[in-house]
């Protein structure tokens, strides 16, 4: 709403007549007509006296609402919070709940920035296990009165998610899989699922193409599960050949998009497998690849809507949210390189010379 269809809303309220308020504010009532048609704006001498004489605020006579106003400040952030540091991203969050504590959106937002702050603290700063532990407990407790309080399925699935995450890394296995008893089972038949019994020609592709997507990330995650958590051993060797070779047949022209993501961690955990079987010369060559992808990952932005062109992929249309925050690639490639895993080839001036140059 603008000024003018403001004050005449308020002159009505009030019963005054153009020339009533022209006459109380020492103007023209062609003054008053000019503001309520939209053709001209009061001076900005005159915004104050207007308020007082209406009883309200200056923000309310300009049309202006604080609260949407914040509202739209911290939506833009939350869409966007992967391209914050962690400690701009917490501060955000803190200020979305205080100012509206009764949005459960930012509550999660809120819960999902302590857990990343936990983890930022902990692998960068040399953080204490103490500080650790506190900022999990405090994104557990926020994920739980987000289930406990909210009806909105999605933000419970997240909810869900995260705080079976926090209480892994707590230590308190037995509470997290409680947790993750709480998830529906998925039926296996999804909205594309059905659509695809029923589409035609190019929106089948497409319908297709999108379950092709779907399916393969679920895969990805399943193997996950094994190379990431299981040490080294046949099964996670198998686990990330598999992973590899499932995102280069997908992906045939490089374009890979959130892969990238997938593809720098797959390239650390094979060098740790070359590492323990006495192959330096193959890890450096991993090494390289994972710093290569880690950068990729980085520079290019595939937040928002991107689409593949891959020749299985390229009717997949997807809003990509990066798992990682914009310098954590990089940042966990450094983490990893200070395993004990890794020494052996310390003293080599390829490594060194890699090191310094990340």
């Amino acid at each position: 709403m603008n000024i003018g269809t403001k004050i005449r809303e308020l002159r009505r309220a009030r019963d005054l007549t153009q020339d009533e308020l022209a006459e109380l504010l020492g103007v023209s009532y062609q003054a008053v007509s000019k503001w309520e048609t939209g053709a001209a704006c009061p001076d900005l001498s005159l915004i104050a006296p207007l308020a007082r004489l209406f009883n309200v605020s200056a923000d309310t006579l300009l049309g202006i609402d604080t609260g949407d106003l914040l509202r739209a400040e911290f939506d833009a952030a939350y869409e966007n919070y992967w391209q914050k540091d962690c400690s701009e991203m917490y501060r955000l969050a803190s200020r979305a709940v205080a100012e509206f504590p009764g949005d459960y959106k930012y509550l999660e937002w809120l819960a999902s920035t302590e857990y990343y702050i936990a983890f930022d603290d902990d692998y960068r700063n040399g953080g204490s296990d103490e500080f650790f532990r506190t900022m999990l407990e405090q994104s557990r407790r926020h994920y739980e009165m987000v289930i406990e309080g909210s009806s909105d399925a999605e933000l419970r699935s997240k909810s869900l998610f995260g705080i079976i995450l926090d209480l892994k890394y707590l230590g308190r296995i037995d509470e997290a899989k409680q947790y993750a008893m709480m998830f529906p089972e998925n039926p296996g038949y999804s909205r594309d699922m059905m659509l695809h019994l029923c589409a035609e020609g190019d929106e089948r592709l497409e319908v297709g193409q999108r379950i092709l997507y779907t399916k393969s990330r679920e895969l990805l995650d399943a193997l996950q599960s094994i190379w990431k958590f299981s040490g080294i051993n046949k099964y996670t060797r198998a686990a990330v050949e598999l992973s590899l070779t499932l995102i280069e047949g997908l992906i045939d022209d490089g374009n890979y998009l959130d892969f990238l993501w997938n593809l720098y961690q797959h390239y650390i955990e094979k060098a740790e497998g070359f590492m323990a079987d006495g192959d330096a010369d193959g890890a450096m060559e991993c090494l390289v690849l994972a710093r290569d992808y880690a950068y990729r990952s980085q520079q290019n932005d595939v937040s928002g809507r991107s689409k593949y062109t891959s020749t299985l992929l390229d009717r997949v249309d997807r809003s990509f949210t990066p798992s990682l925050l914009p310098n954590d690639a990089i940042d966990y490639l450094k983490y990893c390189l200070n395993k004990e895993i890794f020494n052996p080839i310390r003293g080599r001036a390829d490594f060194i010379e890699f090191t310094r140059n990340l």
